[in-house]
């Protein structure tokens, strides 16, 4: 993984199946999580983890696809 900081933004540069199990993680966060601590656990509260996910393209699983 290669980490660039620019202020205030991070550029991360990671292997494509880091970043699906990066989106799969977050994803299980949201269907498992309890609203009441989910902000204390994750450090972001639900919604802003979905607006998050529903920012990310669709990208094929395989570079080839």
């Amino acid at each position: 993984m290669e980490i660039e900081d620019r202020g205030r933004e991070i550029f991360a540069k990671i292997p494509r199946d880091e970043f699906f199990l990066i989106v799969s993680l977050m994803s299980e966060a949201l269907e498992t999580g309890d609203e009441r601590d989910f902000e204390t656990r994750v450090g972001a509260s639900m919604q802003q983890v979905r607006d998050l996910l529903d920012s990310i393209p669709e990208l094929p699983l395989n570079a080839g696809a």
